[in-house]
Order: structure tokens, then sequence, then C-alpha cells
């Protein structure tokens, strides 16, 4: 519990909150504004008229105000009257979020709202209070269905599925739905416009999404949805058994999260005229080993046919979960490893990273539960938020530089923090151990 209020204290603290658009297709990715943009590939304009202020995006800050607890439930208060819902810590397959809590109204469930109750919770209701839902708040479950109050003016429920009041925006498909249903397909409503970032974090059982000729925004291609004009992949169900994918020529865009949780892809093919893929966009693909680009594509480049740099070889966009190299050579080009650019990495054990590197990403090698030492070059300037967040077994960096060089380097937030042990910087000049955050 203190380890928890120290951690939503330094987010209140550390944390700036990123404005919010007009909505999209889909959410953004989560990145400092200082690392939005890759040494070559800028992310493309989101659009859509869904409504913003009705789903989190991950860059959402948490405000600051005062903890507490009522029932199973940790709240924030506000000062204003109202307060955010920020965990849930019982047991319950069922849960009903209260809509007052010591006198205040409950407006806002925060993201991963469930992560303490695991897979326990079933189905959650939600009051007429409630006016937003932040970034993956009910991921992490085998939450099947959702209700929500009929007074409630800003969310609805369709058949156990959130959208915004409008019907505009899916904010959640709940990750184990499939079992109430009895089918692994969905039928995305016409009145989509916005899939909500997050919207399909954990489902790993879907297989098709279908999409009516009606939908203005979205169309499907062999269950897997596009934007209606081909160009984008918004979202590739998890559940498909494909080990192989090919991207089509046509699509200029791979959107936030669009292959999100896609166990069993192995490799991914990508055309020449692909323009942008987000870094978010492979998370959790943990059987992925090759990331294959057409040569002819003038912003990326596959390094042996497995690892995804810019074209012109200065950013490590992504490196394959389960490539089984344990000790990754980066190209000596390296300039920048990006956000979750090694993202569990489970099979890398040291990440010798080369002299020229200035920075390292936001959740750059999050999740590197094998990794256990990291070599840093003296060039080295910004480490991100989370980078070496749980590591668990990272207790050595080998830094190029002095003691006071070390100190000079921006550390984001929670660098080195979750299950990352206590770690010795061994530098050119002396030693520093850094404590367990």
């Amino acid at each position: 519990m203190k380890k928890l209020i120290l951690l939503l204290l330094t987010a209140a603290l550390l944390l700036s909150l990123c404005a919010c658009g007009d909505g999209g297709d889909t959410g953004g990715d989560r990145r400092p504004s200082s690392t939005k943009k890759n040494a070559s590939v800028t992310e493309p304009a989101r659009t859509g008229s869904g409504d913003p202020d009705v789903w989190g995006r991950s860059d959402e800050a948490l405000p600051s105000g005062r903890l507490f607890e009522s029932g199973d439930f940790e709240f924030l208060d506000l000062g204003d009257g109202t307060a955010y819902a920020l965990r849930y810590t019982g047991s319950e397959k069922e849960v009903d979020v209260p809509a007052e809590a010591e006198g205040l109204s409950v407006t806002v469930i925060w993201n991963y709202f469930f992560n303490d109750a695991l897979e326990t919770v079933g189905k959650v209701r939600l009051p007429a209070s409630v006016r937003k839902i932040a970034y993956c708040a009910f991921s992490k479950t085998g939450l099947m269905q959702i209700e929500v109050d009929e007074d409630n003016p800003c969310l609805k429920s369709v058949d156990g599925v959130l959208y915004s009041g409008d019907g505009k925006t899916l904010i959640c498909y709940p990750a184990d739905h499939c079992s109430l249903t009895g089918v692994r397909k969905f039928e995305l409503p016409d009145s989509v416009e916005v899939i909500a970032e997050g919207a399909f974090w954990y489902d790993y059982t879907l297989m098709v999404v279908e999409v009516g000729e009606n939908n203005a925004a979205f169309k499907d291609v062999d269950g897997v949805v596009y934007s209606k004009d081909g160009k984008k992949i918004v979202w590739f169900p998890a559940g498909k058994p494909y080990t192989f994918y090919n991207v089509p020529e046509g699509v200029t865009e791979v959107a936030p999260y669009a292959f999100v949780c896609a166990r069993n892809i192995t490799q991914f093919v990508f055309c020449a005229d692909v323009e942008y893929i987000s870094p978010t966009a492979f998370l959790n693909c943990t059987a992925l080993k090759h990331l294959t680009v057409d040569e002819n594509n003038k912003n990326y480049f596959s390094d042996e046919g497995k690892i995804l740099y810019t074209k012109d070889k200065t950013e490590l966009v992504f490196y394959p979960p389960s490539n089984s190299t344990t000790t990754f050579s980066f190209l000596e080009s390296t300039k920048k490893i990006g956000d979750y650019a090694c993202f569990n990495c489970n099979f890398m054990y040291r990440a010798p990273i080369p002299e020229g590197v200035a920075e390292i990403g936001f959740d750059a090698f999050k999740y590197c539960g094998w990794l256990r030492e990291a070599d840093l070059p003296a060039s080295l300037k910004v480490i991100g938020e989370n980078a070496f967040c749980d590591c668990k077994d990272l207790t050595v960096i080998n830094f190029a530089g002095t003691l006071a060089e070390w100190e000079e380097i921006e550390k984001g937030a929670h660098w080195n923090s979750g299950e990352t042990p206590e770690i010795t910087v061994f530098c050119t000049d002396g030693e520093v151990v850094l404590p367990y955050c």
C-alpha cells in the first residue's frame, strides 16, 4: 500500500498532462513530448469525431489530490467535490462501482483499475456519475461484460460492450467477452467512428471483427479492421491463428496497438508503401521473431530481416521479443533506442548500446525479465520514463562516462522502478548504487 501511494504521488508530481485532440481512429501513443517523432518518421494526425472527454489516453497524468480507501476501493479526492476511482482491491466476481465515496461524486475510473484483482472480475456495473474511463481501466482481467446505469449521459453499454453515450466511440471490448457470447466474432456498429486506445487490450480469443458497409470510418478485410480507405491497419484480432501476416500494398500506416497481444504471429512483412508504424503496434506479440520490410520502403529498414530501424538506420524502432539472441548487436549508426523498442524482450541478457546513442526512449527495455547487464555510452543524454522498469534481473549498468556525466543524464520518472532490483552503475571514475525503487 505504501508503495502504491508513493507511486501515485510521484506520478502526480512528475508527469505532465498532454492535451487530447478531437479523437481519432485510434488513440495516440503514450510518449513524452520530447519523443513524439523518430529520426525520419512523423506520426500522422488523428481524425474522427468521437468525444475525447469520455475515454482516456495513456499520456494523461494523474491529478494531485488526497488518497483514501473506502470498502474494496481506493480513491483520489480532487478537492472539487469529485473523486477518481483508482483501484479495486476486492475479490468479487461482480463489482458495482459506487456513485459516491465519502460524499464525493465518483466521475472517473482510472488506469488499470482492476490490476490488483487479476482475473477474478467477470462483470462491472458503472453508475450514472461516471463520466470518463481512463486508458486500459479494465485490462488484465477475465472481464466478460460491462453494464452502465441507464441514466448515465456519457457512457452506455450494448451487449456488455462499452461505448460513449453517442455510440461514436468503442471504449472497451471486455477481454473475456467471447466466453459470454460463445462466439469469437464481433460486429462493429455502424455508428462507431473511433476505437479508443487500448479498447481490445488483453483479448486473446477474438478472431474476427465484422464491419458493415454503412460504417463511414472503418472496413474489415478478412476480419481485420482497416480505415475505410484501406490505408491504415487499425486492429488485428489477437485470436487469429496466423503465424505470418503480409501488410498489403496501399497501406501507409500501422495504428497504435494494431497487433497488440497477437501471440501467434512470428513474422510481419511490410510493403513499400508504409510511411508510419506506431511504436506500440507490436506490444505483447510474444512469438514475434521477424519484422521484414520491402527494400523499396523509404521510411523503414529491416536489419537481417528481423529488427526494425528507420530508413537512415539511426533509430531502433522495434526488436522482436522472441528473437533468441541473448546479446543484441545494435547498428553502429544508431542514435536513439525508440519508445518500446525492446519491450518485453525476455531473451535479451545483455544490451551493449553503442557510442553515439543519445536517447533511450519511453518503456524501451521495460519487462526485459532476463536482462542482467546494460552497457551505456558516454554520448547518452536522455533515459526515458520507465525505460528499464520491471527488469527484475538487471543489477549492472556499465556507463562509459564519469560519475558527473552520469548525474547529468536526464532520467525520466520511474526509469528503473517496478521489479527492477538494486543496480550498481560502474563509471570510469567510480560507481554508484541505485536502490530498489
